[in-house]
């Protein structure tokens, strides 16, 4: 019988399309739902029966979702897929590592850096799947809990693999009371719940090259950062910021365990032009009125990016 608790997670960056590589970085998980797709054909011709005819095999693909609790060296791995290669350097006692969204694609098919990913599910082979992309990820910060995150994977194909010994570095994720905001570049401490979504729309494209996947994995529209999530309705200052759709700069950032000297661990999110495009405060009843807001980041000329992540820890690269 195969438990969850049984089950180990991996991913590897690959050099290549087409190149599975097992260089692996196990992640500690909370789910998965990464499902094999496989497209059926149907054919409409008519031969005077009027049940279904056999189905035909059409596109293979794999899609779903990785949760997980962001970890200090885990994350950069997400962020290295979602957004584009870091820049890394050593400060003294850590390294950092800033991630700006790429304005290229990784090659002239396939827009974004491809991972294999492992999932052994405590039941006989692990299920490896090649050319991964993470086209999106959610980081969630919520008053009173953990910190979680979710990537959202396209890949190409999948297959049957022996499964490995797994092995973890030892160190917490982040929490809530480790984040601090700053709205415009002034503190705040009204928001109570704050979702950080970059998404890369894309789409598997067939070709007459006699394979049944995707031949090529191109973008669809433009890349979007978002926020959104609650705040403590106490002033209208955030309320008057939507209706003058006053462009602001949202930096999050949450600072870890030390990890030598005066460096801790952190991750701060850097939107240096961001437009509420929703924000309501409807009172339900006699208690307390909270605030739900939505913003998109916008791409900002003096800074040349949407958004930047800036990683602090004790990793080298990624």
């Amino acid at each position: 019988m195969g438990y969850g608790i049984g089950g180990h997670l991996a991913i590897s960056k690959q050099n290549s399309v087409g190149t599975a590589t097992s260089n692996w970085v196990y992640i500690p998980f909370v789910s998965e739902s990464l499902t094999e797709n496989i497209e059926q054909l149907q054919s409409e011709s008519l031969k005077a029966i009027y049940d279904n005819p056999n189905m035909l095999e059409g596109i293979n693909n794999v899609t779903g979702d990785i949760v997980f609790e962001p970890h200090p060296i885990y994350l950069g791995h997400f962020l290295n897929a979602c957004i584009g290669n870091a820049t890394s350097t050593l400060q003294t006692s850590a390294y950092q590592h800033e991630f700006i969204p790429r304005q290229t694609d990784f090659d002239d098919n396939f827009a974004l850096q491809p991972y294999t990913v492992a999932v052994f599910k405590n039941v006989g082979s692990s299920y490896q799947y090649t050319d991964a992309m993470i086209h999106t990820l959610a980081i969630e910060i919520t008053a009173g809990g953990i910190i979680n995150a979710t990537a959202t994977v396209h890949a190409r194909t999948s297959s049957l693999q022996n499964p490995t010994t797994p092995s973890f570095i030892s160190a917490d994720p982040f929490t809530w009371n480790e984040t601090s905001l700053q709205v415009a570049g002034s503190a705040s401490d009204a928001f109570e719940s704050a979702t950080i979504t970059i998404d890369n729309p894309i789409e598997g494209i067939a070709t007459l090259n006699g394979a049944k996947v995707h031949s090529r994995v191109k973008r669809t529209g433009f890349r979007t950062v978002n926020v959104a999530g609650d705040q403590d309705f106490s002033s209208q200052t955030e309320y008057n910021a939507f209706r003058a759709q006053t462009r602001q700069r949202f930096q999050f950032t949450i600072t870890g365990d030390n990890i030598g000297g005066s460096a801790n661990n952190e991750i701060t999110f850097d939107i240096p032009q961001c437009n509420y495009t929703t924000y309501a405060s409807p009172v339900g009843g006699p208690g307390r009125i909270t605030a739900s807001y939505e913003g998109n980041g916008e791409y900002d000329v003096s800074s040349s990016y949407s958004l930047r992540a800036t990683l602090t820890n004790t990793s080298a690269s990624y």
